[in-house]
């Protein structure tokens, strides 16, 4: 199943619609960005841009909360 994160606030988009919009939506975004100066890190900004600054970006395995399933193992027993 493919996901998309926020990687400053763990926003997660995983519905399929809405990764096929931002994946199409992506060379606007960087075409924006580096017209303002920045160099983007991820497929879109967060929609919570503005508070978190953070972009979205695809997950591989846990990604950035790795530390969850590690500790749900570990207190389940």
């Amino acid at each position: 199943m493919k996901k998309l994160r926020c990687d400053r606030c763990g926003l997660e988009l995983t519905d399929i619609d809405e990764i096929d919009i931002a994946f199409e939506g992506m060379a606007a975004w960087h075409a924006s960005a580096r017209a303002r100066g920045i160099e983007p890190r991820g497929v879109l900004p967060c929609k919570h841009y503005i508070r978190c600054g953070g972009e979205i970006r695809p997950v591989t395995g846990d990604g950035v909360f790795w530390w969850r399933r590690w500790a749900t193992g570990l207190f389940s027993r």
